[in-house]
């Protein structure tokens, strides 16, 4: 049994993951990440706003990953 927090937004943020498929979401994210990747290895130690999208992709990727694999575990969406 597992607990979660149902907030307003939170709720919203699932009807939308539900709603995209989560590979064109975690291309998607992936599209955020490797450009920033590329300026950030120029200078890594000056903050800039790639460090701020990289963790928003990031954080988008492991949210459609965890859509993946739940979907694989719980044997979803297969025809």
């Amino acid at each position: 049994m597992r607990l979660e927090l149902n907030t307003p937004i939170i709720m919203r943020l699932k009807t939308i993951f539900n709603k995209i498929n989560p590979w064109l979401g975690l291309i998607g994210s992936l599209f955020l990440i490797i450009p920033s990747l590329y300026d950030i290895l120029d200078e890594p130690l000056t903050p800039s706003s790639d460090h701020l999208i990289l963790a928003v992709g990031i954080f988008f990727m492991v949210l459609f990953l965890k859509v993946i694999f739940n979907r694989i575990i719980n044997l979803e969406d297969i025809e």
